[in-house]
């Protein structure tokens, strides 16, 4: 006779639908600064630089504080949101390095 072993984690988790959303929305807003940046855009639009990945952090943090839901997508959102603020920060400070008159 086999001994049954019972494993106590085998259910699966759900995601919380705000870590979703913050995921989703950081990646819309990645994949907005990606094409003004290949389409070599002068200015770029203002909504995928701060106010997508503010909603997305934000949505993110509603997201970690949820009970017995996952909370990977609400990690990534936050983590792609603090990505595209790092990223736009350093442009605007290598940008402003520049020497126009030699």
């Amino acid at each position: 006779m086999e001994l049954g072993i019972k494993k106590k984690g085998n259910h699966k988790s759900l995601p919380t639908i705000s870590g979703f959303l913050s995921f989703l929305i950081a990646l819309i807003s990645l994949v907005g600064l990606n094409v003004a940046l290949l389409i070599k855009e002068k200015v770029f639009p203002g909504i995928f630089i701060y106010q997508l990945p503010l909603l997305s952090f934000f949505l993110g943090i509603i997201g970690l504080f949820t009970r017995k839901r996952s909370r990977l997508y609400a990690i990534w959102g936050i983590s792609l949101s603090i990505f595209l603020f790092i990223f736009t920060l350093l442009m605007i400070v290598s940008s402003l390095s520049i020497n126009y008159k030699p």
